[in-house]
């Protein structure tokens, strides 16, 4: 990211990030265990950041365990289909 970008998303109060595909930018659109931390994931941005999404894609993370087990045992392709969603935030890195 540039450095005048990343300075001026370090001084935002909140970056909101919406849509699958800014998510999917956001978390490096990889094939991330579903219950990574999100924060692990995403404290490489330089401010506070929330995302809204709903779920067209494989990627996600930060989920339960047991939530992803429930999912996944339905015959449905919850994580494509549109029919669930999600909101992260993540207001500042983890210390390391």
């Amino acid at each position: 990211m540039p450095a005048d970008l990343a300075s001026e998303f370090k001084q935002a109060s909140l970056t909101i990030f919406k849509g699958d595909l800014n998510y999917r930018r956001l978390v490096g659109d990889r094939d991330w265990p579903s219950a990574t931390p999100f924060p692990d994931v995403a404290s490489y941005f330089p401010g506070p950041v929330a995302v809204l999404r709903t779920l067209k894609s494989d990627v996600v993370t930060g989920l339960n365990p047991a939530t992803i087990a429930d999912l996944d045992a339905t015959a449905q392709s919850w994580r494509t289909d549109g029919s669930h969603g999600l909101v992260q935030v993540l207001l500042q890195p983890p210390s390391p």
